[in-house]
């Protein structure tokens, strides 16, 4: 404990004080006073109390204040992680030694060490219930949650016990080094390969619409399969639509195929894809798995005007009417008479043109802020006459064409391309674009940038966007119609083409409705994840309301009902029902809005995840991997003492010792105050009990 004060030369204001203090007390009871009044004793007890109280109350006069040092002493932490996986429950040898492990290692080293325990899996829970029944195994999301939950404090080491079979988050060997801690690993589970045919991985498109098809691509893995064939079916709710049987050519093999299935029924639709198991085959659930597709049912009317006929309106025309949920409708300007808000997008073909800059569809176009629209401008387009239907794109006047060869923008997200794009983009021969300057809004999105003589510039060839609530394309070349050819010549097909045209269409066409009462929800959502919906209320201005109730009443695929009640904030309406089991479910949501009642009715399937069930065999070189990159060791399960007894024993891990320096005025402190009125009083009291006044 150290006394400091604001000035200087400390001890000479103490000794000053000291003096000024048995000066008070002897002037008052010593100096001139009367020797009967007291006895001696009083007299020197009743100094004794005015010279301390003085001396306090002058003392304060330097601001003294206290510095006092306080060790704190902090144990290290000894932090338990075992993996709470689906794959863990394979191996049933050791699961009541992990269950009983957090106690053991309390019993054992409780004393050295504070311990904490935690599960892990998609989630990390502390002091979890071991269930073996998490869908996934994140070891990185261990490692970064341990790092933000323990940054500078004392961890003395980790255990963690698990197969090392990870199928999500980054790889854990990279991330374990950022704790700075010994990890000691316990490997659980089978090394061994059994004889195993799974299913490892489905691609396929979320959203199709009625009449079109739509392609499952499977990918299948066979380790050591004694077995000449098996048999692969799919299915689409209960119907079996497609069956193949699958050769086996080897022990070890692996499968790849896309199929191309009918979407025939409207609405969320399961699809499910086996294979038949094989004789002696121990692990069966991943022979099996599946997904959900939500089937639209919408037909799009699609309006195409030009001044004559051309092959790019033909090329686009004959990839839409391959697809059923478009219809097609080609007219010449100049004798079209319907209205084009019966329409769903209006697609011009290099006009406004040099011959025809004004016609009543173009000031209709310009009325209609939320009509979709797509131009495909060339060397017949007027620019002035272009640049005035306020599209959010304006060019430059030009007299000038260019040669213009697509490249495609990686970093395109409003919808998606095809995965060949960039193998077959060189296979496009060149569009015919005005060589000039562009200036759009942010709302647009390249799709693809002009490539003139080999050199990428940063002038669109091909962009979309939503601008002013209009969803808006523009493809600033003449000349698409040769990609399609070019890419049949090549390929012998028009996949891409036609993949990257319908993409685009769907984009346009897909309305936003602007009701009072919305919902937002995910029609296919995995089981790993809470589900949760977002509500907004309108008033009639299309304000923003938060002060009504908004309900929803959920149904699962037995009858059984939920009712729940949204949450609400300054905007929006929030839900989080939590972890829903794999299946179909429906609900009504409603919400009342003064003397008007909205309802919104809907549904979503939720995914089965099983990709713990694609991999069991134990992966114990990533956990030594672990432990030897972090200073640790890899035990086996009949190691558990041994390695407590190491962790107990290890001099490295060493108790800290923090000096924690606190400083305090001693006006603030109360027991202060109360010993100078304390002495106040008490000489006050004795001066009475004495005969004094």
């Amino acid at each position: 404990m150290n006394l400091e004060s604001a000035l200087s030369n400390t001890a000479l204001y103490i000794l000053l004080f000291l003096i000024v203090a048995i000066a008070i007390s002897y002037l008052v009871y010593f100096f001139r006073k009367d020797k009967e009044e007291f006895t001696g004793i009083q007299r020197l007890t009743l100094t004794t109390v005015r010279f301390l109280y003085t001396f306090l109350i002058v003392f304060l006069i330097i601001s003294p204040v206290i510095e006092l040092i306080k060790k704190r002493i902090e144990k290290p932490i000894l932090i338990l992680g075992i993996d709470n996986s689906e794959s863990m429950e394979n191996d049933t040898t050791y699961r009541s030694a992990l269950i009983s492990l957090n106690e053991n290692v309390i019993s054992e080293a409780g004393d050295k060490f504070d311990i904490d325990y935690y599960t892990f899996g998609n989630t990390v829970t502390p002091k979890g219930t071991l269930t073996f029944s998490e869908k996934i195994s994140n070891y990185s999301n261990f490692f970064n949650e341990l790092e933000k939950r323990y940054f500078n404090l004392n961890i003395g080491a980790i255990i963690m016990a698990g197969d090392g079979i990870y199928n999500e988050g980054k790889n854990p060997v990279q991330e374990a080094p950022a704790l700075m801690s010994p990890i000691y690993t316990i490997g659980i589970g089978d090394t061994l390969t059994d004889s195993d045919q799974a299913i490892i991985n489905l691609n396929h498109n979320p959203n199709v619409f009625m009449g079109n098809t739509f392609p499952l691509e499977i990918e299948a893995l066979f380790k050591k399969v004694d077995a000449p064939s098996t048999q692969l079916s799919v299915y689409i709710e209960n119907s079996l639509i497609y069956s193949e049987k699958i050769d086996i050519p080897q022990p070890d093999y692996y499968y790849k195929k896309t199929l191309r299935l009918n979407a025939e029924e409207p609405g969320l639709q399961t699809v499910n894809v086996l294979l038949t198991p094989l004789p002696n085959e121990s692990n069966t659930a991943n022979n099996r798995a599946g997904f959900s597709i939500e089937v639209h049912e919408n037909k799009y009317e699609v309006l195409v005007l030009t001044q004559s006929p051309h092959p790019d309106i033909g090329a686009i025309s004959e990839t839409l009417k391959q697809q059923a949920n478009f219809k097609i409708t080609n007219s010449d300007i100049s004798t079209f008479d319907d209205t084009l808000s019966n329409f769903d997008i209006v697609v011009l073909n290099q006009l406004p043109s040099l011959n025809i800059q004004e016609n009543k569809h173009f000031l209709s176009l310009k009325e209609n802020t939320t009509l979709p629209v797509l131009v495909i401008t060339g060397p017949q387009t007027s620019i002035s006459a272009f640049n005035n239907l306020n599209l959010g794109l304006k060019m430059a006047p030009s007299e000038i064409t260019e040669e213009s060869s697509p490249y495609f923008n990686a970093g395109f997200s409003l919808f998606s391309l095809p995965q060949n794009i960039n193998s077959v983009a060189p296979y496009y021969p060149p569009l015919l674009t005005w060589y000039t300057q562009y200036e759009y809004s942010g709302e647009f999105a390249e799709l693809a940038f002009q490539k003139i003589n080999g050199i990428e510039m940063d002038y669109p060839l091909i962009l979309t966007g939503e601008v002013d609530q209009r969803k808006t394309a523009v493809i600033t070349g003449e000349g698409i119609w040769r990609w399609k050819l070019h890419e049949y010549q090549n390929t012998g097909k028009h996949q891409t083409f036609n993949q990257l045209f319908v993409s685009l269409f769907n984009y346009l066409c897909l309305k936003k409705e602007r009701e009072q009462f919305k919902l937002e929800y995910p029609k296919i959502a995995p089981e790993t994840s809470p589900y949760k919906i977002k509500a907004q209320v309108f008033n009639e201005i299309y304000e923003p309301v938060t002060t009504t109730e908004v309900k929803l009443i959920l149904t699962d695929s037995t009858g059984a009902e939920l009712n729940y009640i949204f949450d609400s904030d300054n905007i929006s309406y929030n839900l989080n029902m939590g972890y829903l089991t794999p299946g179909k479910y429906s609900f009504i949501a409603s919400t009342t809005l003064g003397e008007k009642t909205f309802k919104q009715s809907g549904n979503f399937n939720i995914q089965e995840i099983n990709v713990e069930q694609n991999n069991l065999k134990a992966d114990f070189m990533l956990l030594k991997n672990i432990s030897e990159q972090t200073g640790g060791k890899f035990f086996y399960p009949s190691q558990i003492d041994d390695l407590i007894n190491k962790i107990a024993k290890n001099k490295g891990i060493e108790i800290k010792i923090h000096n924690e320096k606190n400083i305090s005025e001693i006006i603030d402190w109360k027991w202060y105050l109360f010993i100078v009125i304390f002495l106040l009083s008490l000489e006050w009291f004795l001066r009475k009990f004495w005969g004094s006044y």
